[in-house]
Parts: C-alpha cells; structure tokens; sequence
C-alpha cells in the first residue's frame, strides 16, 4: 500500500511540474483520464485538461519567473493532497491585478483523485484573501 502511495504522489508531482512549471500539456495529458476535471475556487466552473492549459498559459504569459512549489504532498487511499505555493511577478495587468516588479505569493490546497495510475480531478482552493491583502500592499506601496 505504502508503494502504491507513494506511486500517487509521485504522479501528482510529475503533472505540477510538467503543466504550471513547465507548460507542457500535451506530455501531462498521459497522466490524467480522459475525463479528468478541474476546477479552483476562484474559477467558475470545472475544467478538463486542455481548459486548465490555457489557464496555465494565460498565467505563465504574464509571469515570467511564474513557478509553482509543492510545499507538502499527503496521500491516503485514491485521494493525494498538494499544498503549494504559485509566485511569480505581474509583467502584464492580469484578472484585475496591475503589473508590478515584487514577487507576490498564492498559497493553494489541491485535493487530486487518482486510481490505477491516472489522475482523475483536481480541486484547488486558494487563498484569495491573502493574494487580496499583497495587492493592496503592492498598491500602497506604489502610490508612495
């Protein structure tokens, strides 16, 4: 059982990698099912595979020292659990936010599925209030 585990947040690890850091869907696209699903908090509705890459794109476009770190990875039965932090620097005006030179953090949670080797969905909840809170810094600080 350890195995098969430690097989799953191997998995999970590989698919972070290979999509928010590297954006390479297409490779990614040989861990997940066909009917794989994601769907975020700050996002309105759920997302397959190629939805979730034009998402990643669409950050990976405006950060470019975007990266993703997996800070903590749990895994118990079919269920994998990231914590992770997204950091990067706004070069473009994104979803609301102004471009800035300071590195600015989003702290997420993802609980994946995974069975027989394939990861199922993913849910992330991010914390949208402390992304909030470092705009607002950011904001003061450039108003000085």
């Amino acid at each position: 059982m350890d195995e098969q585990l430690e097989g799953n947040k191997r998995l999970v690890r590989q698919f972070i990698e290979l999509t928010w850091n590297q954006g390479r869907h297409r490779l990614a696209a040989s861990l997940v099912s066909p009917q794989f699903s994601y769907q975020a908090s700050m996002i309105e509705s759920p997302m397959g595979l190629s939805g979730m890459g034009s998402l990643i794109d669409s950050i990976r476009d405006v950060m470019d020292d975007f990266a993703v770190l997996v800070d903590d990875l749990l895994a118990e039965g079919d269920q994998v659990v990231s914590q992770s932090t997204f950091t990067g620097s706004l070069r473009r005006p994104f979803m609301g936010f102004e471009p800035t030179d300071r590195i600015i953090a989003l702290n997420a949670v993802t609980f994946w599925q995974v069975r027989r080797g394939s990861i199922q969905s993913a849910q992330s909840l991010l914390d949208s209030a402390d992304l909030m809170h470092q705009a607002a810094r950011i904001s003061h600080v450039a108003n000085f």
